[in-house]
């Protein structure tokens, strides 16, 4: 897929199409954030994207999500700590942790926490139709 070098990099925390926001994106790399949107829109979807986990949690309860998309491995707050958070707050929806590092400790480690799914990132993107249908 080729990115739309026409459109800038959508600002963190806000829906990248019209409509509501149904799935959350978060990931710290802006290309990763841009393909699954694309993606998703395609596939008929609003995301809302983050830079971030810290941008998520503060919108978790004024305009929570009906699943997440939550890379494993970012700055300042990984992807196991925002999903703990996210369980603290009383977030019951589908968590799907996804990471280029395929490490069977933090598999397990994002199991207990409550994740939904843990996928590679090539995974999720062959499978994102079957993963978002799976859970809406």
């Amino acid at each position: 897929m080729m990115l739309n070098a026409s459109r800038p990099m959508e600002a963190v925390g806000t829906t990248c199409t019209d409509g509501n926001a149904k799935v959350a994106v978060v990931d710290d790399d802006p290309r990763i954030r841009r393909l699954l949107e694309d993606e998703l829109v395609d596939l008929g979807h609003a995301p809302t994207c983050y830079s971030n986990a810290f941008d998520l949690l503060k919108e978790l309860d004024i305009n929570p999500p009906a699943i997440v998309l939550l890379d494993l491995l970012m700055p300042q707050m990984d992807g196991i700590e925002c999903l703990r958070r996210m369980r603290n707050s009383g977030f019951e929806g589908p968590v799907i942790i996804f990471t280029a590092l395929s490490d069977n400790e933090k598999r397990r480690e994002a199991d207990l926490e409550g994740a939904t799914e843990y996928i590679l990132k090539p995974d999720l993107f062959e499978h994102l139709e079957l993963i978002i249908s799976r859970y809406l």
